[in-house]
């Protein structure tokens, strides 16, 4: 009986010495170990310090700034799209926006979030369980029913379908009606 003890006596004896140093490179690779304590610097750019919702970011060398948002959209919160074949309109002001087609002249409001990027604004919401999304862009449309060109391009997804149209600036207090809403472009 005496043997079976003196070997595993034995045996445990260089595990316990070797516990010692697993556990050091076991601390390091999970980043335990003093070392790993302070942070590294970042060597790539660093994220913005605030958001792009709050203030333009600006990208480029010192002396030569480059806005990232685009100077239309950026700071108006209430707009007013439309698009014709088939006919929708859609009135966003704040975090909502009232989509209108011929079918539910009412319309459905529905919550969105506001994306400012370099070329306009998004705002995306959920519509029957399916994206609603009505992309913003600073350029000229042209109506090709009533021969009028607005100040922004629309387009808008919703059911999985993607229709083209135009868009203006409105009053965020007094949205503007449906009779005044822009049709889509050609």
């Amino acid at each position: 009986m005496f043997p079976r003890l003196a070997i595993l006596a034995l045996m445990t004896l260089p595990l316990a010495a070797c516990d010692t140093q697993v556990m050091t490179d076991l601390r390091r690779g999970v980043g335990l170990d003093d070392a790993a304590a302070q942070p590294e610097e970042p060597t790539g750019p660093r994220p913005p310090a605030v958001s792009p919702l709050e203030q333009p970011i600006e990208t480029g060398t010192v002396g030569r700034v480059v806005p990232t948002a685009e100077p239309v959209t950026y700071r108006t919160t209430a707009f007013v799209a439309g698009g014709n074949e088939p006919a929708w309109n859609v009135q966003v002001s704040g975090d909502t926006a009232v989509y209108r087609t011929p079918d539910n002249q009412a319309g459905r409001q529905i919550p969105v979030n506001r994306l400012v990027f370099s070329q306009g604004v998004e705002y995306i919401g959920v519509l029957g369980g399916r994206p609603f999304v009505l992309n913003l862009r600073a350029a000229k449309c042209k109506d090709s029913m009533v021969d009028e060109t607005y100040p922004l391009t629309a387009r808008l997804t919703v059911n999985g379908q993607t229709q083209p149209g135009c868009a203006q600036p409105a009053a965020p207090a007094a949205p503007a009606t449906a009779e005044a809403a822009p049709a889509a472009a050609g």
